[in-house]
């Protein structure tokens, strides 16, 4: 059969309709038609627009075949609107690169063109793309363009500036409810919930996004009441219904916080408006909130429950189950996860590595590492690469996780350095910490945690002149160690508390409850651990006593056991109390709540920034490996 440029517009009309209705087998067909009668170039110098249905076809659906094509069709056939369906397709950097090819080209930009880029690069969130982005805007003529504009704004917010954000909606004519949700976001993100309130209340339309922007930013800050009370108004008096993105944002955000009760009424809220069956995309935000709120066991109802479960889904109940430290768990839920032919991806491996690394289970984490590749086609990522640095250095392994970075297939990042690094500080490792962090300070010589760590490990090893030099040469800087922050739910009203702190409306009976909670623990066997601590300018014996006794009253005032003497004055007697802590917990919080548990006959979960310590009965969880 001879092919003509009839059948070519024709196969072109077949194309556009399976682009229009996703239809990617019958079109995967037509191509290889069109490829074996020759239709398409070399073979043919005609039909080039065969080559831009194609292309538009792939564009949405196989990104690779999309741009093998884009750079098959000559320039003289490509129009605007190819580089915008490819620049829409691609990752912010290439669409960057492919916009700036286009500007170099006879090919007029439209506004579609300049929302597109718009679009992307509010990803990368660069002040000075942003910047440059919003000359163009202007230059170009499209400043008058809401959908323009309102995408230019989002820059901003991304970028975290506020200031360009306000220029862009006050020299706006026309403003949207999508102009002004956007413009909430900024203000709520980069000057806080105050401002962000009085631009809420401003606004004269309020969709559902604004609704929920609004509430997450509340709940972020603590402010169960105040996102309870936006909540009752939005459904109740505005007849809104949260949808899945409101539904997974505001779980999101109570994950971040870890506030459990609004977590709980999201979760009944969602089961009487959608049925038992909320969906993967609310399940699994549910698993993702109960596991992260420390209801590791609610986490598992929630997705065994789940009649759909895709690998975002298992991914996010390995990660709970890994933040727990229930390694073995973890192997068990991989196995199932392969049985029921659901293709792990390196979130997965993340997981598993992760789980593996805090409970010390050395030889399956080479194994999954090995099998990452070889059997699953995975590349191994750099933060593969820092799980297994990670569980190396904790299993005191230092020698192993050196030659396993210099193995590398790329440079180490800061990541990959400062977990070998803070395993020397575990170990004692002083002139390998000392190498390591010659290399850290390059990479960021502000990090106040390297410094610290290092003048702690000086302080271990005896070498107080160095701790004492390095500890007057960050004071002499400016460096400050970021605070140790503890909080807790109580009520439906977040408590934070720092070390030392008498901020609290409740400080005497939190402090009263504190001096007894102490004596009880020494009764208990607690010995304040002060070798982590440095007793500075100790001449006589009496003054090292002196020392000894402020560093055990700085010990006794750590965040984390003013949080536990609030606790178990504000719950009820038996309840669990539940701690959130924004750094590593300290060795010696650490047997103070094993004892506390025991004492108290209380189960105390804290969650740290690396895992989850559920204490009871005088253990932990973490088996004291973390």
């Amino acid at each position: 059969m001879t092919w003509t440029l009839p059948h070519a517009l024709h196969l072109r009309a077949l194309l556009r309709r399976c682009a229009r209705t996703s239809s990617l087998r019958p079109a995967t067909q037509l191509h290889a038609a069109a490829l074996v009668s020759g239709l398409l170039p070399p073979s043919s110098s005609d039909p080039h627009f065969l080559l831009n249905a194609l292309f538009h076809l792939y564009s949405l659906s196989s990104l690779s075949h999309a741009i093998h094509l884009f750079h098959q069709i000559p320039n003289s056939h490509k129009d605007s609107v190819d580089y915008t369906a490819l620049i829409s397709a691609t990752n912010p950097n290439h669409a960057l690169r492919l916009f700036s090819e286009m500007r170099s080209l006879p090919l007029p930009l439209d506004p579609v063109s300049v929302l597109c880029v718009l679009t992307k690069c509010s990803h990368l969130g660069c002040v000075k793309t942003g910047s440059q982005l919003h000359a163009l805007v202007v230059k170009l003529g499209v400043s008058g363009c809401v959908r323009v504009c309102n995408a230019l704004m989002d820059v901003y917010v991304k970028c975290g500036l506020v200031g360009g954000v306000r220029r862009v909606f006050e020299d706006m004519g026309l403003k949207t409810v999508v102009s002004w949700t956007v413009v909430l976001e900024g203000v709520v993100k980069g000057e806080g919930l105050e401002n962000g309130r009085k631009v809420f209340d401003e606004m004269p339309e309020r969709n559902e996004v604004a609704w929920t922007v609004m509430i997450v930013g509340y709940v972020e800050n603590g402010m169960t009441r105040e996102a309870f009370e936006l909540l009752r108004e939005m459904i109740f008096g505005c007849g809104f219904v949260l949808n899945d993105v409101s539904l997974c944002s505001i779980l999101s955000a109570c994950s971040r916080s870890g506030d459990v009760s609004l977590g709980r009424w999201v979760h009944g809220y969602a089961v009487k408006e959608i049925g038992r069956d909320v969906g993967v995309m609310v399940g699994t935000g549910l698993v993702d909130m109960y596991a992260k709120c420390g209801r590791i066991g609610a986490a598992l109802v929630v997705f065994r429950n789940m009649p759909r479960r895709n690998v975002v889904a298992w991914n996010a109940m390995i990660g709970g189950l890994a933040m727990h430290g229930k390694g073995k768990d973890v192997v068990g839920m991989f196995d199932s996860m392969i049985g029921e032919g659901v293709r792990p991806d390196a979130l997965t491996f993340l997981a598993l590595l992760s789980a593996f690394s805090h409970s010390g289970m050395v030889d399956l984490g080479w194994k999954y590492f090995n099998e990452l590749e070889s059997i699953h086609g995975i590349n191994p990522e750099m933060e593969h690469y820092a799980c297994m640095v990670d569980l190396l250095g904790r299993a005191g392994r230092l020698e192993e996780a050196e030659a396993f970075i210099k193995s590398m297939p790329f440079a180490p990042n800061e990541v990959v350095l400062g977990s070998l690094f803070g395993s020397c500080y575990t170990h004692g490792k002083v002139k390998l910490g000392e190498r390591i962090m010659r290399e850290l300070v390059q990479m960021d010589p502000h990090n106040t945690e390297y410094h610290v760590l290092l003048s702690n490990m000086y302080a271990l090893s005896g070498k107080e002149e160095k701790a004492n030099f390095l500890r007057k040469v960050l004071k002499k800087r400016g460096i400050k160690k970021v605070p140790g922050t503890s909080s807790m739910y109580v009520g439906g009203q977040l408590h934070q508390f720092i070390a030392g702190d008498k901020s609290h409306p409740q400080t005497a009976g939190i402090y009263m409850m504190l001096d007894d909670m102490i004596r009880r623990l020494r009764l208990g066997g607690y010995v304040p651990n002060t070798s982590s601590q440095v007793l500075f300018g100790c001449s006589t014996r009496d003054d090292c006593t002196e020392a000894l006794e402020e560093v055990e009253q700085v010990l006794f005032t750590h965040s984390e056991k003013l949080a536990l003497a609030f606790g178990l004055t504000s719950t009820p007697s038996g309840s669990p109390i539940h701690i959130f802590k924004n750094l590593r917990i300290c060795q010696d919080c650490h047997s103070a709540m094993k004892i506390a548990s025991y004492v108290y006959n209380r189960k105390i979960v804290v969650r740290d920034r690396y895992r989850f310590h559920s204490f009871k009965q005088g253990s932990c969880s973490c088996s004291d490996y973390w």
